[in-house]
């Protein structure tokens, strides 16, 4: 029989990574002279060191004693290693252990390189552990997978083989709360331990935000280390059928740690912040935090379904906060891309409302993690069960405050660039006349320059603090060594007047698209950005396609969804990237859906969504994008929208209708099934940049239609009022 004060050896297990953790959590509870291990510490201890870290730790998964190891001799030339266990467990009385009456299980593992099944092992142990009690006491105990009274952890070494008991039972990341689970949730230990690795306790916060909760764990974690609550409380252990077992010292260890969680009940909480996009997991949250015994704290944890574009105002001016979450990631959102677009999302969210306050988020590599505005960030490596995690932590920078490129932007002083003076000269007159208006309405991409002067026929657009250079392509008659000569001299101007370094410049030749070219790749260096617009951050792409991802001259059009769109539902035709859509969600629409023929389009959408806050392919179907072409897609469907959006191309390949779809011929029947459905008092918008487009008569007839190119042509584009055209389309009111 084990007494309280004898030494004993012990091995405590935990996932990899955590054995530094573990152990200065293990010297917290007075174990000493601890040796390290990949996944495992042993030390000598007392069976009260054991209870207590049964009880304590918040980070390890199995507390075991060794009680049996068996010597392996390499007499024979072919190891048998399911008999070589079997003979093991034969070798040694387990009637000292337990009694026949209780019931066991066994869990093997096998260390790297030896080559057994594991299923026919582990048998061979429980037949070897049972023909054990047959020979002593002529008495066989009964197995129990799912609850055994006792639980035999076998190690398969390379020269022993080693019987543990298993003193924890279950694994110890098992609280019991977790009695509604979402999709991949953090393990309880693991959740811990990155609480802990960030000083949780240290810091004891205002504010405690998990704002994609899933099933609740880093909250329930965290109360439980702020109340002092032993995650060991309520569980059941591996240790009552054990002869061993002191009940006297373990029913103490018990009275003490529910005396603790008492007294550290009276002490003040932080204001407890859970939210997660999915109403599944809102109730999961809820419920597992009664589940662990937290009902009485409720009041003070705000539980709401929420999406990251939808965060309240947390009052944290003066207040201290810390943040912690497990995004969606790896399979369970689908591409890397949209993966980086969240992470970058989550960043300028943390950046806006708690600047400078402690933050600790999972990712899947270590490249979503990169992406986190952190100041000297720490980077932990973990194994959630088979999956590994990367644990990025620090304190949150301050957003840096993007002003409009021109609002900084001085005339330059320059030697004159001989051949292209009059470029220079018009480019500069351009940005000194937009730069009031620019500053003024917060402008951030822009038209400089297009094609002013005939001599220089290049579109210069302003992305940020970006240039995005096209050149069109020259009419035949003109030498192309020439006509490259005064595109190199119209670049060095550029450079001069702006004060832009070249690889702020992006160079893209644009000449006329047929069939698919407008998909296709101009370069393989993908370099994209992120741009501002009104209250939308939109992702650019100045290398790999011919357009960017946002149409300039459209940017009135979408300034005006954004304000109009509260409380619509709206559709976008021919939606491109959808930065209408964009648009309409961040201004307050109760609907978005958005229909183009390209996934590669469709796909830069959801980044642009997800990159703002907004859910995609959620089940509450807000925000929806659909492959198809737009006249079949309206065709199939019924839904009525208060604001549609419909900005088609002059010419397409649509194998879907009539072989091509081309503006002129095809908009009449577009139109007419697209105002089928908006509602009565519904707004159509409509916009084209085909120069001799002429509205149908039968339209004009049909509706109430209204001219409002002016109104939709920033003072970038004055000078080119052909850029496009647009109309507002209503249904007459009588």
């Amino acid at each position: 029989m084990k007494t309280a004060s004898r030494l004993s050896s012990y091995w405590v297990t935990c996932a990899d990574g955590l054995e530094t953790l573990l152990q200065e959590e293990l010297e917290g509870l007075g174990v000493q002279n601890i040796e390290r291990f990949p996944g495992r510490l042993v030390f000598k201890g007392t069976l009260e060191h054991a209870y207590r870290i049964c009880m304590w730790s918040r980070l390890a998964s199995r507390v075991l004693t060794p009680i049996h190891v068996h010597e392996l001799e390499f007499s024979h030339d072919a190891r048998d290693v399911a008999e070589e266990l079997y003979e093991g467990a034969m070798n040694f009385d387990w009637s000292l252990i337990f009694a026949p009456q209780s019931t066991f299980a066994v869990r093997l593992h096998i260390e790297r390189e030896i080559k057994v099944n594991s299923q026919f092992a582990t048998l061979r142990v429980k037949d070897g552990i049972v023909d054990s009690f047959m020979e002593a006491v002529g008495k066989r105990p009964s197995i129990d997978i799912k609850q055994p009274e006792i639980t035999i952890y076998a190690l398969a070494g390379k020269t022993e083989h080693t019987y543990c008991l298993d003193l924890s039972g279950d694994s110890l990341h098992k609280r019991g709360y977790r009695r509604y689970m979402t999709d991949a949730p953090i393990k309880e230990n693991l959740a811990a331990a990155i609480l802990q690795k960030a000083k949780l306790l240290a810091k004891r916060p205002d504010i405690f935000l998990d704002p994609m909760c899933g099933s609740g764990t880093f909250i329930i974690e965290a109360l439980m280390m702020l109340t002092d609550r032993a995650p060991g409380l309520v569980r059941r252990f591996g240790f009552n059928g054990w002869n061993g077992h002191d009940h006297d010292l373990w029913m103490s260890i018990k009275a003490e740690a529910a005396e603790r969680h008492q007294t550290a009940l009276e002490q003040p909480l932080p204001k407890f912040y859970a939210f997660d996009a999915d109403w599944e997991a809102v109730k999961a949250t809820k419920q597992n935090i009664i589940a662990a015994g937290f009902e009485r704290v409720l009041d003070q944890i705000q539980i709401e379904e929420r999406t990251l574009a939808d965060w309240p105002n947390f009052e944290a001016e003066g207040k201290t906060a810390f943040i912690v979450t497990n995004p969606p990631y790896g399979e369970r959102l689908g591409d890397k891309a949209s993966n980086r677009a969240l992470y970058l999302g989550l960043s300028a969210l943390l950046q806006k409302n708690f600047p400078n306050q402690t933050a600790a988020v999972i990712a899947a590599a270590v490249e979503q993690a990169d992406v986190l505005a952190l100041n000297d960030p720490q980077t932990m490596r973990l194994m959630n069960g088979k999956l590994p995690i990367y644990v990025r932590s620090g304190s949150v920078k301050p957003v840096a405050v993007i002003k409009p490129f021109l609002e900084t932007w001085q005339p330059q002083q320059f030697e004159a660039i001989e051949g292209a003076e009059d470029f220079a000269n018009r480019l500069q007159k351009n940005m000194q006349t937009l730069k009031k208006w620019a500053v003024k309405e917060n402008i951030h991409c822009l038209r400089l320059y297009d094609a002013d002067l005939p001599d220089f026929n290049v579109a210069v657009d302003l992305y940020g603090e970006r240039l995005h250079v096209q050149e069109y392509a020259p009419p035949k008659k003109i030498d192309p060594e020439k006509a490259k000569k005064r595109f190199n001299l119209a670049l060095q101007a550029i450079r001069a007047v702006t004060g832009l370094g070249r690889d702020a410049i992006f160079i893209k030749t644009r000449a006329r698209q047929e069939g698919k070219t407008q998909y296709t790749k101009q370069s393989t260096a993908s370099k994209r950005f992120i741009v501002q617009e009104g209250k939308a951050k939109i992702l650019v792409n100045l290398t790999d396609y011919l357009d960017t991802g946002l149409f300039l001259d459209h940017r009135q059009i979408r300034l005006r969804i954004a304000q109009e769109a509260r409380g619509k539902h709206f559709l976008n035709l021919y939606s491109y990237t959808s930065t209408a859509s964009l648009h309409a969600a961040l201004g307050g629409a109760a609907s978005t859906t958005s229909v183009d023929l390209s996934n590669t389009y469709l796909n830069w959408s959801k980044e642009n969504f997800v990159l703002n806050g907004l859910t995609v392919d959620h089940a509450d179907e807000q925000h929806q994008f659909f492959a198809s072409d737009c006249f079949e897609w309206l065709k199939e469907g019924h839904e009525q929208y208060e604001l549609i959006f419909i900005d088609p191309p002059t010419f397409s390949n649509s194998k879907k209708f009539y072989g091509t779809f081309d503006v002129q011929r095809d908009h009449l029947s577009l139109l007419k099934r697209a105002m089928n459905r908006l509602t009565t008092d519904g707004t159509l918008y409509f916009s084209k940049n085909y120069r001799e487009f002429e509205m149908d008569e039968e339209i004009l007839a049909f509706f109430d239609v209204e001219e409002i190119t002016n109104e939709t042509i920033g003072p970038d584009f004055k000078r080119n009022q052909k850029i496009h055209r647009a109309w507002k389309i209503t249904h007459p009111k009588n």
